[in-house]
């Protein structure tokens, strides 16, 4: 694999706002590809597809049918090595802290989000998805 393609990992960004997700992959830069889903219905089709080469999951929590809370646990269970990070623009602490808790999440983001705060987290998560060495 060349420098290039390890520099660049893949991030999958699920909200159902199409303004969030457009903004979120131009906040992402250009050190990520960036697919982008709609619902978690859409994440798991593209994890499906593409889940071997994804890194990073970001989805929002407060979603149409499924919430984020639940993508996460499926995610976690069927693509552990994908670095999981949950966003919300409500304070549901209960739910916010079970995700942490049950290991589902590795951060949580509030909305709105700065282009700082996506790059300084998904750098983080890049750090967290590199495997070490034994």
């Amino acid at each position: 694999m060349s420098e290039t393609q390890q520099a660049r990992r893949t991030v999958v960004y699920v909200d159902d706002e199409e303004l969030a997700r457009k903004y979120f992959a131009r906040s992402a830069g250009s050190d990520y590809e960036v697919l982008l889903a709609c619902d978690a219905d859409e994440a798991l089709s593209i994890l499906r597809s593409e889940g071997a080469r994804v890194t990073i999951l970001v989805t929002d929590f407060r979603m149409p049918g499924r919430h984020g809370g639940e993508l996460l646990r499926q995610v976690a269970q069927e693509y552990p090595h994908i670095v999981r990070i949950l966003v919300t623009a409500y304070a549901d602490k209960d739910a916010l802290r079970d995700a942490v808790n049950s290991g589902d999440a590795f951060r949580i983001l509030e909305k709105p989000l700065s282009v700082g705060t996506v790059r300084a987290v998904l750098a983080s998560a890049t750090t967290a998805s590199i495997p070490r060495e034994k």
